[in-house]
């Protein structure tokens, strides 16, 4: 006798891979410049603002001021105290808050990183528009 077989029968081939053929690489693509910085949308204001100020030593009333250099500055928001921004000042004494809401009300806060300085607050200040 004869064995007879159909084709719902047959064993599926073993090792066969269905589907699409991979596309060939052929390199990476550079990536695109950012034309703007996004909206920080945890904020109810736009974040265009900045505040530019200065971070100064006075040893004494009578003292001049002097720039202080590499001080850490926070800057926090009057209201709930949110630090908003965090950053060093430069080899004048300055510093640049980026990344503000424009009209609100911000303290800064000086840090001296040595630890021989007493922490200062200074405002409160108003960032401003860019």
């Amino acid at each position: 006798m004869a064995l007879v077989t159909t084709p719902t029968m047959l064993a599926p081939a073993l090792f066969v891979v269905q589907g699409v053929v991979p596309q060939r690489y052929t390199g990476t693509e550079a990536p695109r410049a950012q034309i703007s910085v996004p909206r920080d949308y945890r904020h109810m204001n736009t974040t265009d603002g900045f505040i530019r100020d200065r971070v100064v030593h006075k040893s004494s009333p009578t003292a001049p001021e002097v720039p202080y250099t590499n001080a850490r500055v926070y800057v926090m928001r009057l209201a709930d105290f949110y630090r908003a921004w965090t950053g060093m000042t430069d080899a004048l004494g300055y510093y640049n808050a980026i990344g503000l809401e424009p009209g609100v009300v911000y303290v800064p806060v000086a840090v001296d990183l040595a630890g021989t300085e007493k922490c200062t607050a200074g405002g409160p200040v108003i960032a401003q528009k860019v």
